[in-house]
């Protein structure tokens, strides 16, 4: 069994969402529910406004660009996708119909095509390790067509 995707697709998608927002709930409740006798004085009306408007944003952020990344695998015959909570497979020849990689911000992101639409979509998003990638590619050549976007 071959991955494709990176280790830092489980740090990325779970991780670093739970954390930073957990991190930056507290803080948000605490600039809206401290007296401002904690702060000397200070007005805190736009500082609890920017503190939730961060924390939405962050929020959004995370929901968009993040909880779509997959874990991929394949055998050579089928590809394993799976969102950590549940796993789907397709086969390369009949159900993926191709594999396109493009730059978002500082990452390479990779989607696979479906013909058709799948457990999760049409198609699947994930962060490729180049090495396990290029391992694969050699190994199992001609299975995965891939477009560079």
């Amino acid at each position: 069994m071959h991955r494709l995707s990176s280790n830092s697709t489980l740090f990325l998608k779970i991780f670093v969402p739970v954390f930073w927002t957990t991190i930056l709930s507290g803080l948000t409740l605490v600039a809206w529910l401290a007296e401002a006798k904690y702060f000397r004085g200070i007005p805190l009306t736009s500082f609890r406004w920017a503190m939730l408007f961060t924390l939405v944003m962050s929020i959004l952020l995370f929901f968009f660009l993040f909880w779509p990344l997959k874990r991929v695998e394949t055998d050579g015959e089928k590809v394993f996708v799976s969102n950590y909570f549940r796993t789907a497979f397709y086969h390369w020849d009949r159900d993926v119909e191709r594999v396109t990689t493009s730059r978002i911000l500082l990452f390479k992101i990779a989607t696979i095509e479906l013909n058709g639409i799948g457990s999760f979509g049409r198609t699947m998003r994930f962060i490729p390790s180049r090495k396990l990638m290029q391992s694969f590619r050699e190994s199992h050549p001609g299975v995965m067509k891939e477009e560079q976007l």
